[in-house]
């Protein structure tokens, strides 16, 4: 097969070696920043506008959606105006583009704080519908400049190769995803803590400048490429020329199965192993890592090593998960997501194309991406009661390797003789037992389909499919189509065994699952059952006759218990104390209520409702409770705006902040402009404000003492150490006067930790996590 000669430019557009470094600094830099700000702007915009939908996690997953649809436009449009129009044309097309969104940043500055943060008129008064609320916000603020975008890595590059097709055109790729990255991490850990948001979004606004002045160049340069087809690295199955059907899958699959256990494994790591502040960016961070490295050079991705890493990793986490050692996960789950990210994206860098299908390249690259995340956080939760994604996800990362391996004739699948494959089930099987796996009487083993039935057949199978691999050479094309069978097969008992795994611990008696996360309810060893939210316990109630005992946080000495049971009230006018709460859990609180009380619950999660409100609920403290209670479903902070709007006052003697037990703190719950509004609903002679923060990770008392001085208030720490049935607990109650918190026996008592933070005051428009962490 003949090669065609290398495309030329003409004369006066070859540049000498100063030039040539100039052009690739210029399409470098181009390439950071554009990745930069789309990272940038999806974390600035959906932080913004999250006060204004209640704090949802369904702001920041419809945020991810609406700005997945537009990076999948933004490719289809790369991949059309190359494929269609001349490269003059497209300059011409993308300076014009360029102009209207720089235009528009412009306009939106002047008329909003900043151009990708909407002025407060655009904040819904009350919203029937808030997911077309949130997208159309996000389309009016950011939708043009984000589009423009993510239209240039795939545009630059094709550019960049018609300039002289230069082998570094993937590495435009690497560098993207390193700019990437770096928004990822300079938003938690840089901006976040020290600017505001309008700054942010005035900041994000003047890089987009520069961005359109730096594309402006690379388009100018590029107004004179010309077209060519050299294939810009090697192709296991192709003709140099049309990509087969088969690769074009795999350019599909491949990221789609990266993105599904990126996805999988944060919701894994976040919700059943730790509950950390930020440790979502560790999963991310490694993701894009293994797109760096894989772009950047084809030597950072050996077979040699990462398979063998894979097989381990998957070995020794079925081992951690057996045995619950959650430390031991924590380190393996975002190691064996590298791994298989690295395998994922190695192996797509290996079925990269020529330039002249690059632009194809990189649309199916994010329309695998979306399906992946579309899969993780839309479709799972409706489908699966626990995290069986991750699962299915990894078992899709090991048939994909498989079939990758089969399709390359040189891979080490086709150089293993029948005995070293033999040698490795034999001893996987020898240390799976040594796990104590099997130690369980062999009837006992037999019924259990997570390891030993399943292991023998797939044993079985690899044996079959080495011995298959040493018929000779001819032999294999004659036997391909059963390897292909041999594919499937494996397939579907992967995702048998990987899907049996997740069955529940003997203690669990019943799971749900939606779009808040995952509950568990577990029966206790003493009898009764308690309430659990990822490894947050939520609340617990012991079975007759003492299912009426407040227990955790919520004991009789604990600072809430105390307060409940002493206020002035009930020596005062016994049956009268209006109590609202943040957060009904388990309902334990009810329990403390009396004839003629009035308790009120705001619960934004309708699984918990019906687990603790309904007829047959599986917690009896508010079905039981003297007192009478009504339960507001939504979020909390929404549902008293509302009522204050609606003049609707409910004079609560105080109200109880209770969604502060884990790590996932509602920032919106503690701002300045929050407690505003809970001030309104409070009883304007002495009500208060009752803050539960046991968090296990996070200091909020520097935020608590920020808002009490902007309230000028006085407060009460009140920590209570724990015995069987309750927890230590650290409560925080803030009063207008100082009067207001003298409660018989409520005593302040410091916890004993404490990070050494002056006074932080939050509003919807800053705040910092990071630096309350211990």
């Amino acid at each position: 097969m003949t090669s065609k000669p290398a495309p030329t430019l003409p004369a006066s557009r070859l540049p000498n070696d100063g030039g040539t470094r100039i052009v690739i600094l210029v399409y470098a830099i181009t390439s950071f920043l554009s990745a930069f700000l789309l990272f940038q702007v999806q974390l600035i915009v959906s932080k913004y506008i999250l006060p204004w939908f209640g704090g949802s996690a369904a702001v920041w997953t419809t945020s991810m959606l609406v700005f997945q649809v537009l990076l999948l436009g933004g490719y289809a449009y790369s991949h059309l105006v190359s494929l269609r129009l001349s490269p003059k044309v497209q300059v011409r097309l993308h300076l014009g583009l360029l102009a209207i969104a720089t235009l528009a940043v412009i306009t939106l500055s002047l008329l909003w704080p900043s151009a990708v943060t909407p002025g407060i008129s655009w904040r819904p008064a009350g919203s029937s519908n808030p997911v077309r609320d949130v997208a159309v916000i996000i389309l009016i603020s950011a939708g043009l400049p984000f589009f423009v975008l993510s239209t240039t890595a795939p545009l630059l590059q094709r550019w960049f190769a018609g300039l002289g097709n230069d082998a570094r055109t993937y590495r435009l790729y690497s560098v993207s995803n390193l700019g990437s990255m770096l928004g990822l991490l300079t938003f938690p850990f840089l901006l976040e803590p020290l600017l505001r948001m309008r700054t942010q979004g005035i900041l994000w606004s003047v890089l987009f400048c520069l961005f359109a002045v730096c594309c402006g160049g690379c388009a100018w340069m590029a107004r004179e490429t010309t077209e060519e087809d050299e294939p810009a690295g090697p192709a296991p199955i192709s003709d140099q020329g049309r990509p087969s059907s088969i690769v074009r899958s795999l350019w599909f699959l491949l990221p789609a199965c990266a993105s599904a256990l990126l996805l999988a494994t944060t919701n894994m790591l976040c919700h059943e192993v730790i509950s950390l502040p930020l440790l979502w960016v560790v999963p991310l961070s490694l993701y894009l890592l293994s797109f760096i490295l894989c772009f950047d050079h084809p030597r950072w991705y050996q077979r040699v090593v990462f398979h063998p890493l894979f097989a381990l990793g998957i070995f020794l986490l079925v081992v951690a998960m057996k045995y619950a050692f959650r430390t031991t996960q924590v380190i393996l789950l975002p190691l064996l997501l590298f791994t298989a990210c690295m395998i994922c994206h190695g192996e797509l860098v290996r079925l990269k194309p020529g330039v002249r299908h690059l632009t194809s390249f990189y649309l199916s690259i994010s329309g695998g991406g979306a399906l992946g995340g579309v899969f993780v956080a839309v479709v799972a939760p409706h489908v699966f009661t626990f995290f069986t994604e991750f699962q299915i996800s990894l078992a899709a990362c090991v048939v994909l390797l498989l079939f990758c391996l089969f399709l390359d004739s040189d891979s080490w699948l086709f150089q293993l003789g029948f005995w070293l494959p033999a040698s490795i089930v034999a001893v996987t099987l020898l240390a799976a037992y040594a796990a104590g796996f099997w130690i369980a009487p062999l009837p006992q083993a037999l019924e259990d389909v997570r390891f030993f039935p399943i292991a023998l057949l797939i044993s079985a199978l690899v044996l079959l499919g080495a011995y298959v691999q040493q018929t000779p050479r001819p032999g294999r094309i004659r036997d391909f189509r059963f390897v292909q069978v041999l594919v499937l097969v494996l397939a579907v008992l992967s995702l048998v065994m990987l899907y049996q795994s997740t069955r529940p611990e003997s203690t669990l008696y019943q799971g749900k699952r939606n779009f808040y996360g995952a509950l568990r309810i577990y029966e206790l060893a003493q009898g009764g059952k308690a309430l659990f939210h990822g490894h947050t316990l939520h609340g617990a109630q012991l079975d007759p006759p003492n299912d009426r005992l407040p227990m955790a946080y919520y004991g009789p000495d604990s600072g809430i218990g105390v307060f409940l049971r002493n206020h002035p009230k009930r020596s005062v006018a016994p049956g009268s104390l209006r109590v609202g709460i943040v957060g009904l859990g388990a309902g334990t609180l009810a329990a403390y209520g009396r004839p003629g009380d009035y308790f009120r619950y705001y619960e934004i999660n309708p699984q918990v409702v019906d687990l603790s409100a309904t007829a047959q609920p599986v917690f009896t403290y508010v079905r039981d409770s003297a007192a009478r209670v009504d339960i507001e479903q939504g979020d909390a902070r929404l549902l008293l705006e509302s009522e204050t709007a609606h003049g609707e006052a409910q004079h609560f003697d105080v109200l109880v902040l209770d969604a502060f037990s884990g790590d996932a703190v509602p920032v919106h719950l503690l701002t300045r402009e929050a407690f505003d509004t809970y001030w309104q609903q409070l009883n304007p002679q002495n009500g208060i404000i009752a803050v539960h923060v046991s968090s296990r990770h996070i200091d909020l008392l520097p935020v608590l003492e920020g808002l009490t001085e902007y309230s000028h208030g006085y407060s009460l720490v009140r920590f209570t150490d724990g015995s069987y049935p309750f927890l230590e607990s650290l409560w925080v109650f803030i009063a207008r006067h100082p009067e207001d918190i003298h409660i018989d026996g409520l005593l302040p008592s410091p916890p004993p930790f404490r990070n050494s933070i002056p006074p932080r005051l939050w509003t919807d428009d800053y705040s910092d996590v990071f630096r309350l962490i211990y």
